[in-house]
């Protein structure tokens, strides 16, 4: 705001770019864009002044995104339409209040909430300070004008005032800038929401067991061990489960061995060149809770503990304290007849599940060039709550470890893409042929006997494998597809 001195001694006027009216005398009079006392002088901003003396409130700002203030306050006035029409009498120009709402937006007080936390939050809303808050606006209050010594024209630095006739005296005012309301900071709000994310973010994120905050939750921690039993794979696959009956895998693909609440081993079989199409073991993969979000894989000539390798030399050993012992050597028992005199290549794993013996795993591995890889293994493990799998239920009733019924529990496709442990799956169903593991285990049994003689006759070798075609086409269409097929 600018007022400038525009009359003569004794009644001088005062022009400015606010609405101001005051009466005659020898502090004389201000005017802008109003009626009485001095010269009428024009005002700035739409609005006008009419009448003497009296204070009044002028709106500044207001457009930013919460809008404008509808607050006024007048010691005799009005404000309206974009116009201040103020009265009252006195020597001197009147003093008034100018709400300045602050820029931008927040949660809390809006700016026409002048009695809200008055001294801003510096002072009030809680005590915490202006970190997060800030004030909802300014009321700049003017008061009257003082005559303070002889002068000739004097004027004020701030708001600016120009000398620009003869004057009586200077004069001075005060100016007061009160803070009001209190609302909290944007960048706050946003602060607020990701500390609120980020554990809802962790806890989506993290291993079920293993990090900052879930390695000792129940999760993580076994019961106390169940009876402790052994379950052995070898061949194409043959399989001798816990509970001491034995089952035939043939197709391709990856199935759970053990597939229990803390412990999961799974086992990727594959055909090799000489079993006619019928699936060995290629691979095991070992994860679940107990291994606290570490991974275990090992496959004929390769291992690893998550993605770094493993037992790279011969012999070899690989320790994490509290998780995992290995070891690679020549040194073990044989898992399958007919192996005797062959060059050993064992992996021996143990793997901490809290009781005294730990889970323990053993690895044969078959490297030949004239049968292709594949592998032996045998588990030794404490039964484990809600087990099945390949190996089993463990609950001591051999007769519900059938093939047939392990499928019917654990899934014919294999393991859920959601749950592998490997990095791949193996399509397991061939369009438009039957799948040989649907073949009850009896018939099963008499078209092996069918097919391997039959196999036998062809290669002249009494270890002769019989072809996955020669079963399927036994078991669903009886023998004489053998002697024609």
């Amino acid at each position: 705001m600018s007022l400038h001195y525009s009359g003569p001694l004794g009644t001088p006027s005062y022009s400015g770019g606010a609405a101001y009216s005051g009466g005659a005398g020898m502090g004389g009079s201000y005017s802008g864009a109003a009626m009485g006392g001095g010269p009428a002088m024009m005002g700035t901003a739409g609005h006008a002044g009419v009448g003497g003396g009296g204070g009044r409130v002028v709106m500044h700002g207001g457009n930013g995104c919460c809008g404008t203030p509808a607050h006024l306050n007048s010691r005799s006035g009005m404000y309206s339409g974009g116009s201040f029409v103020g009265g009252g009498g006195g020597v001197g120009p009147g003093g008034g209040t100018v709400i300045e709402p602050t820029p931008g937006c927040g949660v809390g007080s809006t700016a026409s909430d002048t009695g809200c936390c008055v001294g801003g939050p510096e002072t009030q809303c809680g005590g915490v300070g202006n970190a997060c808050f800030e004030s909802s606006g300014n009321m700049v209050t003017t008061t009257d004008w003082s005559y303070v010594g002889q002068g000739r024209g004097g004027y004020s630095v701030t708001p600016s005032y120009n000398y620009v006739g003869e004057g009586a005296g200077a004069y001075s005012k005060d100016v007061i800038v009160t803070p009001y309301g209190c609302r909290i900071r944007p960048c706050c709000i946003l602060l607020a929401l990701l500390a609120l994310l980020l554990p809802l973010l962790y806890w989506l994120l993290q291993p079920k067991c293993g990090g900052l905050f879930g390695s000792d939750g129940p999760e993580c921690n076994p019961p106390p061990p169940g009876p402790l039993g052994e379950c052995t794979l070898w061949g194409d696959p043959h399989i001798r489960t816990f509970d001491h009956i034995r089952s035939d895998y043939y197709s391709p693909g990856e199935f759970w061995v053990v597939k229990s609440k803390y412990v999961w081993i799974q086992a990727r079989y594959l055909p090799t060149k000489v079993t006619s199409g019928l699936g060995v073991t290629k691979a095991i993969a070992v994860g679940g809770p107990f291994l606290k979000g570490h991974k275990l894989f090992v496959t004929v000539r390769s291992a690893t503990w998550d993605t770094q390798p493993v037992l790279t030399g011969f012999p070899s050993d690989f320790t994490v304290p509290g998780l995992v012992d290995m070891h690679y050597n020549n040194v073990g028992q044989l898992l399958q007849a007919g192996r005797s005199g062959k060059p050993l290549h064992i992996v021996h794993i143990k793997l901490e599940d809290g009781s005294p013996e730990g889970l323990k795993i053993q690895v044969n591995r078959w490297m030949e060039p004239t049968e292709g890889d594949y592998m032996n293994v045998k588990i030794n493990m404490h039964k484990q709550p809600d087990q099945d799998g390949h190996c089993g239920n463990f609950n001591g009733i051999p007769t519900d470890d059938d093939r047939i019924q392990v499928r019917a529990r654990v899934g014919k496709t294999g393991v859920e893409p959601a749950q592998m442990l490997f990095h791949t799956k193996t399509p397991v169903m061939v369009a438009n042929r039957p799948n040989i593991n649907d073949c009850p285990a009896e018939k099963l049994d008499d078209a092996k006997s069918v097919c391997k003689a039959k196999k036998q006759r062809e290669t002249g070798s009494k270890w002769a494998i019989p072809s996955m075609d020669c079963l399927i086409d036994v078991c669903f269409g009886g023998k004489g597809f053998a002697q024609t097929g």
